[in-house]
This record gives structure tokens, sequence and C-alpha cells, in this order.
């Protein structure tokens, strides 16, 4: 984002007045302007706005904005259903109003970007308009003594209809020609595992981050593991949930950073030439989070936020960089040298990754293939890839140690907004109430995004904090990338995960009443 230098002659009472606030003595820089027209696009376009800016570091900057004002108006709602076809709305409203619980009915226009049609999205049923949260949590408690099945509990201020917010949003923009202090870091620099960010910050020796990627839960089997594609230094930690957007640092000077499509490409073959494909990296065996897989998965496929799909047949690659138990169970585990020779080969799933030692587990039929071409002494050569939509190696255009960090869905291209829901995963056909709830309602968002002149945007808006901050939809966030100067961009993490630290202290507020939560990766400015 180029910052424009504005003569003193311009300051009117319309504009925004920014501060420059040392984070470290408190003390009071040269006060500059922001133009009326250089507001963030959120909410009404006369809602007041403040800005305060820090140096960081040579070419590294930090503005807070504060946006909007809070409205008495808005109240505690229960959405018991968001459904497809009006007439079973129509139904479920009459069953509530029958029941004492008076409901309202609205049509849900806002659909995926890149599934266009007329027709509505669904139709809204909610329940009550309560000034607090406990008195909402009680007619929760209400409706499902009375036989119904509310589905979420909204303060309406995080609806697209509350046009006051407020807003707080933090901006870490970094120079282009100081963008080699950004790179990607796994938490604790292994898996499993899970680091709070402002002990990811401190480890690395950083002066500031924001969290990354979706990660994948204990249930899941693999804490800490990247629910998607992670590249650290051009090493693949975890493979794609294919063809879902990631932010590309590359490690040539030459090369612009970028937000991508990735896909991975991950094969084992043996030296009488049998092949298979490897189904992902350092996870357990069958269970893949946010799904987009390959090979059998099921249900689907296709990426599908959030989800855990199955497949009962897989082989599984353990790095060097897995420093846990290898997740015990029935199937094959061959252990191969640096050079590929097979060193044992065990039934049952278990035990470690030995050092400079590759392992494979395998299940079902990947645990046959094992059987078949793993023999002791043997060689299998093992191929792993983050691959472009041209399906060229991303090492091979951004350089041998480019970092990627997956997120979703992209916001922005070229400078448009782009928004393509549907295609990575964030709606699921059979309830559109996900994504409603998911993509249109405002919620804690960490954001990352390029500007024309190659300087990097790392950006986070609280939310989830009534009368603090109301966070922001898939839309709003393009909208505030863009008006910020960034002309691609994508969303990461957010919700709770949610994190800004600059100089070792968490600037935002994370939403979760816990406190900042564990991650599995983050961005580290250096």
């Amino acid at each position: 984002m180029k910052i424009r230098r504005m003569r003193w002659s311009a300051l009117t009472a319309g504009l925004v007045m920014l501060t420059l606030v040392s984070p470290t003595t408190g003390t009071q820089a040269r006060a500059v302007a922001q133009p009326a027209a250089q507001r963030l696009p959120l909410g009404d376009a006369g809602l007041p706005e403040t800005r305060s800016t820090t140096q960081v570091a040579p070419g590294v900057t930090w503005t807070r904005i504060k946006r909007g004002r809070t409205d008495a108006r808005n109240r505690w709602t229960i959405e018991v259903a968001l459904l497809r076809e009006e007439a079973p709305a129509r139904e479920l409203a009459a069953r509530l109003a029958a029941a004492g619980f008076p409901p309202t009915v609205s049509r849900v226009d806002e659909r995926p970007q890149d599934l266009p049609s007329n027709a509505p999205w669904g139709w809204r049923v909610r329940v009550g308009s309560l000034a607090d949260q406990e008195a909402a949590a009680k007619l929760v408690k209400d409706l499902r003594a009375a036989g119904f099945r509310p589905a979420r509990t909204y303060f309406t201020g995080e609806d697209m209809t509350s046009r006051s917010g407020p807003w707080v949003v933090d901006v870490l923009r970094v120079a282009a020609g100081q963008r080699q202090r950004v790179e990607a870091r796994q938490s604790l620099d292994r898996v499993p595992g899970g680091e709070t960010l402002a002990d990811m910050v401190r480890r690395t020796g950083g002066i500031a981050g924001v969290n990354g990627s979706y990660g994948s839960d204990e249930e899941d089997g693999t804490f800490g593991d990247v629910a998607g594609l992670s590249v650290v230094d051009g090493q693949l930690l975890s493979e794609a949930v294919q063809g879902r957007s990631a932010l590309v640092l590359p490690s040539e000077a030459r090369v612009r950073p970028s937000v991508q499509q990735l896909t991975t490409a991950l094969r084992v073959r043996s030296a009488d030439g049998a092949q298979r494909e490897v189904d992902g990296l350092n996870r357990a065996p069958g269970k893949i989070r946010s799904c987009g897989g390959t090979g059998g998965d099921r249900p689907t496929e296709r990426p599908r936020h959030d989800s855990l799909c199955t497949d009962d047949s897989e082989i599984i690659q353990y790095t060097g960089f897995f420093k846990g138990s290898v997740h015990a169970g029935a199937g094959v585990v061959a252990v191969l040298g640096r050079d590929g020779k097979v060193l044992e080969v065990r039934e049952g799933r278990g035990g470690t990754v030995p050092a400079d030692a590759t392992v494979l587990a395998g299940t079902g039929d990947g645990a046959q293939w094992l059987r078949d071409h793993a023999r002791q002494g043997a060689v299998l050569t093992v191929s792993s890839a983050a691959l472009d939509r041209q399906r060229r190696p991303l090492t091979a255009v951004a350089g041998r140690g480019v970092d990627a960090v997956s997120g979703g869905p992209q916001l922005l291209r070229d400078g448009r907004i782009v928004v393509p829901a549907d295609a990575e995963g964030f709606n699921y056909p059979e309830d559109p109430g996900f994504y409603d709830y998911f993509a249109t309602h405002r919620h804690p968002r960490t954001l990352a995004g390029i500007a024309a002149d190659g300087s990097l945007l790392f950006v986070t808006i609280d939310g989830r904090r009534p009368g603090y901050s109301s966070g922001v939809s898939f839309k709003e966030s393009a909208a505030v990338m863009s008006a910020l100067g960034a002309v691609d961009a994508l969303n990461l993490d957010g919700g709770g995960s949610t994190t800004m630290v600059i100089g070792g202290r968490v600037v935002n507020r994370p939403s979760d009443s816990t406190g900042p939560r564990l991650m599995a990766n983050a961005l580290i400015i250096r």
C-alpha cells in the first residue's frame, strides 16, 4: 500500500487524525491526516474513524484503526434454523408460535460468489430479541425443553444489517524492500505441537507476527498439524486441501509474493516400477481435516471446511519434522534410510521416526502395497511437491527456500473481489446455514494481502466482542483489504485464532474467554 503524503493545507474538519505512537515509550510523534475518502468501507459512510501508526522497524509499520460506534438497538437472538425452502421455514415458524415462541421469518439472498443465481439462498427462522447473553442462553434451554433444536445464538451487531460497528482493525505493513523479514514457522518447529503466537514470536526472535493456517484438532489425531498446505523453507510439511488458496512467500527476490490455489503430489515408487499415491504427511492415517484429499476419501474429495473426511486405505509419510509417536493401530510400517533403503518393516503401526529416516505407515490397501514392495533392503523413492496451477513445483518457480501458508478463501485477485467460497469448501450443499454463518456473518478474521508495489499486509479484525468490535464477513474482509491497498488477498484462520503480536505482546483482543489459542503455524516478521 502506498502511503500518500498529504499537504497541511488539505487538513479540514472532515479528516481523521493519525497519530504515531512508540510501542515501547508511548511517546507521541507528529500527527498527520487521513482523508475521509480513505476511510474503511465498513458500515455507514459517516461513521467516526481514527488511526494511530507505529513504526515497528525500518519498513514495518503497525496501524490501529477504530471505526464506528455502539448501537443500543442491537440485541441477542436465537436462530432456530436456516432452511433452503420457504414452506418448511413457515411450518417451523407455525410450530414455534404454537409453542409460545413468537418467530420471525426472513429471506436470505447472499450466496457464494461462485454459485450465482437469482433464487433465494434460504429462509431464516429466528426467535427472541434480548438485551443480554444470559437471557439468550435461557431461551435456548427453553426451546430445547420444548423439543426444538436451535442452531445458533447471534448478537445482531454481527449481522450485515447492522451498519454502525464498531470495528477494531490492526494492520501490519511490510514494505516490498523488507519482505525477506517475513517467514512461515511451524509451532515448536515440529509436529505434533502447539504454541501461542506470543511464544512463537519470542522463540524465533521475531518482532511481530500473526496467526497462520487452519489447524487440526486433537480429535483428528494430530494436534498442531496444519489442515492444508504448509511449506517452510522449501520443505513440504503438510499436504494441501487440494485447490485451496495459500500465501506464497518466495525466497527468490525476483519473484513477487502471490496468492495461489495450490495442490500437492505425493508418490512412492519401488525398484520394480510399482507406484502408489502417498495420501498425506505427518498426520494420522484415515483422518483428513477439511477434506480436499485424493484416493477415495469419504464422504468427498472436495474441500469441506471444518469437516473430517476418512479413508481406510492410506499411506502416510512421517518425515524428520515429525517428533512424536507414529499413530498406533493396525497396518504396516516401513522405515526408510536417507537413501530410500528399507531398514525395517513391521506389522502394526506405532513407534517413532528415527533420526535421518522416513516412516511410511500404511492402512488397508496401502498396508498391502508396503507388504508387497517394502521388503528389507529394497529401495523406495518417495517424491513430494507443492504444485501451482500450471503443475510446476513451487520450489522451481519461487526458490528452494519458499514458504507457503494455506488459508482460504481468496478475497482479491488482481484488484477484483473474488471470493470462491464454494470451490474452497466453505459451503455445505445440504446445509445453507453453514455458509451463512461462516461467510456472511461477522467474525474475527486474520487476512493477508499483497499491494501493487509488492508490500505485504497482515490484518487482524477483532470480533465477537459486542460494544468493542463486531468482526467482518468474507465480503467485508475483501473490501477492507482493497481499501488498505491490497490487490491480491486471502483469508487465514480466524475466530478465536485471530491474533497479532508486536514487540512481545498481543495487541488485539482474541475472542476466546480462555485467552490466546495454541497455533499450528504463523507468519513471523523478523
